[in-house]
């Protein structure tokens, strides 16, 4: 059974930050929105993950009436790739994008974000180690590095 080629889904974790920002002088974080497309009930470790990360960097999570120095923000989402039609099953291939931004509440705006991309699967258990992986990656590069 002949089957078209199909392009997979991209996989890439991208990192910014605001040129010039001290980042020595945040301590504290405090969530502040999360945002999905195609909500999914399984959605609260990608939280947790987040909130280790920042803990391993230093940061100590607050509320937000206790005036964090900054706010997290979380998007997540998936789209359809493609579906793969064959002799044993139907597949669908799932483009999944976890974008976590680190906003200063005194600046009003971003100071740091990241962005991973990749392929998912149905299964949050299997997809879990996978969106870890690509957190962990992504939180290599906090803080910034300083120019010297």
């Amino acid at each position: 059974m002949a089957q078209d080629v199909v392009p997979y889904a991209k996989s890439e974790v991208r990192v910014d930050w605001v040129r010039g920002t001290d980042f020595s002088r945040y301590k504290t974080y405090a969530w502040g929105t999360i945002s999905q497309k195609n909500p999914d009930p399984n959605f609260r470790f990608p939280i947790e993950d987040v909130d280790s990360a920042l803990l391993a960097k230093g940061l100590q999570k607050v509320s937000m009436d206790e005036n964090p120095s900054l706010i997290v923000a979380l998007n997540a989402g998936n789209k359809l790739v493609f579906a793969i039609q064959g002799y044993l099953k139907n597949p669908v291939v799932k483009q999944g994008a976890l974008v976590i931004e680190l906003a200063d509440p005194q600046l009003k705006k971003a100071v740091w974000w990241g962005i991973a991309e990749d392929t998912l699967t149905d299964n949050p258990d299997k997809d879990r180690p996978l969106i870890q992986k690509r957190l962990s990656k992504m939180f290599e590069k906090y803080p910034p590095p300083t120019k010297k």
